[in-house]
């Protein structure tokens, strides 16, 4: 069972011989689609992406944002630091931190 299959079901009845059936959600969907944004560079990006976490961060909304690399964590994480925003950085050189970093998402 899988909420994505409808998209594929082509290529289940072609490669599996499949039929592929939709359930209606028992709730509205709560997702808002948004269209894709495109930046002339990873400056640009970053700066955006900073400025949603400051709109975030300032109502309280508790924030998790991911990156493509380590590297990318350490950039934003500076970022952050420089604009004064608190955070925690979770990422493969801070793996002995996980666990407390975990049990405090959210929290002030």
């Amino acid at each position: 069972m899988t909420g994505t299959a409808q998209t594929e079901a082509e290529e289940f009845y072609k490669v599996y011989a499949l039929d592929t059936l939709v359930i209606p959600t028992n709730k509205p969907i709560a997702r808002e689609d948004r269209s894709d944004l495109l930046f002339k560079n990873e400056k640009g990006k970053f700066d955006y992406v900073i400025k949603l976490i400051k709109e975030m961060h300032e109502t309280g909304q508790p924030i998790l944002v991911g990156t493509v690399s380590v590297d990318k964590s350490e950039y934003l994480s500076a970022r952050l630091k420089k604009e004064n925003i608190k955070h925690n950085v979770l990422n493969a050189k801070h793996h002995e931190s996980e666990a407390e970093v975990i049990a405090s998402a959210g929290q002030e």
